[in-house]
């Protein structure tokens, strides 16, 4: 999100909010949001704020705070979601936690907005799976509108999804700095899950990244034919 931010031109307008924070905003009890009040933030410094929500620890939502029109907007692309009440409950949690700003550290900023809860245009989700992919692109779609509330339309397809799915992956290795001691695929010295500590490597004869054979799907019996062979990851294909 911090790489389109960058690209839209919008990293000093809106704010971006980490899912965790965001989280207990949502659903945190007392005790819990009030360690989350950002001290060192002052929202009038910003226009939005964006990020998103990992509802029960199994689906994501796109959370959008346009301050502007004092509108919270909880997108899920869910076709069974029920958008507008959840938006309306944020925007009710929302008022709650700039109350509590106010009281605990004297912060004014938002306070005074009336939020209330809205929905917007967007596609949804056709898979079980994609969710994820999904509040990334609606995502992207805010901070191309910005400042206005976009109506947002894109392919959800199972193909359309997968190729999404590469497309972040390449991103994000295109903007990724690598040490030289981890795999540039998972970013671990050894292969993450129950893999042994030992692994075998290949390097890319383009860009000279590392990566461990597991993490790019390469068998013994393909790595030892590789050696006498050129090897290109995704990224140089």
């Amino acid at each position: 999100m911090h790489l389109s931010a960058h690209t839209c031109n919008v990293i000093d307008t809106i704010y971006l909010m980490d899912h965790y924070t965001a989280g207990v905003i949502l659903f945190g009890d007392r005790a819990t949001v009030r360690r989350q009040n950002l001290p060192k933030v002052n929202f009038d410094n910003y226009e939005a704020i964006l990020t998103f929500v990992h509802v029960k620890n199994s689906h994501w939502n796109l959370l959008y705070i346009h301050a502007k029109s004092g509108t919270v907007f909880q997108v899920d692309p869910s076709p069974s979601s029920h958008e507008l009440e959840d938006s309306v409950l944020a925007a009710q949690r929302l008022q709650e936690y700039f109350k509590m700003r106010r009281t605990c550290h004297g912060k004014t900023d938002w306070v005074h907005i009336p939020w209330k809860g809205g929905v917007m245009s967007h596609p949804m989700q056709k898979d079980g799976c994609s969710c994820g992919v999904i509040v990334i692109k609606m995502a992207r779609a805010v901070m191309e509108a910005f400042p206005k509330v976009p109506q947002i339309h894109f392919d959800t397809s199972k193909k359309a999804m997968t190729e999404a799915r590469r497309n972040m992956a390449l991103q994000v290795l295109e903007a990724s700095v690598f040490d030289d001691e981890c795999c540039a695929m998972c970013g671990m010295d050894k292969p993450p899950g129950d893999a042994p500590s030992y692994t075998d490597w290949i390097q890319c004869d383009k860009c000279e990244r590392w990566f461990h054979a597991l993490c790019v799907n390469i068998n013994k019996k393909t790595l030892e034919g590789l050696k006498t062979k050129q090897w290109l990851c995704v990224l140089c294909k």
